[in-house]
C-alpha cells in the first residue's frame, strides 16, 4: 500500500518520501513472500520504476523511535500515509510457548529474505493453516528439515491458504494434519522437545462463517518435534 501511494501521489505532482523500517523497500512483498513465489528481482524493478519518478526512499528509518509523525511535521511535510504492513505473529498462548526453538513464522520469513543465517534441524512442525504457514513449511524443508508436518485445527475446506499452495507444498513433502490443535509446547532445559495436541471436531459456524473447531475430549497426543514454527496470524506492529 505504501509503494502504490507514493507512486500515485508522485503522478499527482507531489513531493513523495517513504521511511522504511526494514533494510529493504518493498515491506511484506519482499520479507514475507519467498523468492520461489514472488522473485525479488521483479519487485525491484518496480521500486526502481517508482524511484524514477522521483520518490525519495529511506530504508533503516523506523517512525516512532528516533523520528516521530510530530517531528515530520515539525520538519515540513503536510501528511502522513501509514502503511506499516502486518509484520507482528500473534501469540498462541499456550504453556512453553517460549521455549527455544519456537519460531514466529513472519519472523522467519523474514529471516530468510534478508539473507540471515536461519537453521530448521530435525522434524519441524509448523501451526496454522493460511498462506505464512504454508510458506514456512516449504521454506523449512527447502533448509536443514528432515520433516515437516502442518499442523492445522480445522479441515481443508476451510483451510485460508491458496489450494495450489497447500498442493504444491504437500507434492514437496510436506505433511498436513487437519483437526489438531496445540495445548502445549513440550520442553526440556528450555528447548521444544515435543508438541501436546488435541483432536478437534467441527461445530456450527462461528462469526468468520468457518466451522467451529471444538476439542475432543481425552485426544491428547504428544509428537515428538524439534523446532515449531507459530503461523496463527499476523496484526500490525504499531511500536
Amino acid at each position: 500500500a505504501g509503494l502504490t501511494c507514493a507512486c500515485q501521489l508522485r503522478r499527482e505532482g507531489y513531493k513523495v518520501t517513504i521511511f522504511e523500517a526494514l533494510p529493504v523497500v518493498g515491506g511484506m512483498l519482499y520479507v514475507g513472500i519467498p523468492d520461489y513465489r514472488l522473485p525479488k528481482e521483479i519487485l525491484e524493478k518496480e521500486v526502481e520504476g517508482i524511484k524514477r519518478l522521483g520518490v525519495e526512499i529511506k530504508t533503516n528509518a523506523p517512525i516512532g523511535e528516533e523520528i516521530t509523525i510530530d517531528d515530520l511535521f515539525k520538519q515540513g511535510y503536510k501528511a502522513a500515509f501509514i502503511a506499516v504492513g502486518a509484520h507482528r505473529s500473534q501469540r498462541l498462548r499456550v504453556p512453553g510457548e517460549d521455549a527455544e526453538g519456537v519460531i514466529h513464522g513472519v519472523d522467519f520469513l523474514r529471516d530468510i529474505s534478508l539473507g540471515k543465517e536461519v537453521k530448521t534441524k530435525g522434524m519441524v512442525a509448523v501451526i496454522g493453516g493460511g498462506d505464512v504457514a504454508v510458506d514456512s513449511a516449504r521454506c523449512a524443508l527447502r533448509l536443514d528439515a528432515d520433516e515437516v508436518a502442518i499442523l492445522y485445527r480445522r479441515t481443508r475446506i476451510e483451510m485460508p491458504a491458496r489450494e495450489e499452495e497447500v498442493e504444491a507444498a504437500e507434492t514437496e513433502g510436506v505433511r498436513v494434519e487437519y483437526l489438531v490443535a496445540p495445548v502445549e509446547i513440550l520442553s526440556a532445559d528450555g528447548k521444544v522437545i515435543g508438541i501436546r495436541c488435541i483432536r478437534m471436531e467441527l461445530g456450527e459456524p462461528d462469526a468468520t462463517g468457518r466451522r467451529r473447531p471444538i476439542p475432543i475430549p481425552g485426544s491428547e497426543l504428544d509428537l515428538k518435534v524439534d523446532i515449531v514454527i507459530l503461523a496463527i496470524g499476523q496484526m500490525p506492529d504499531i511500536s
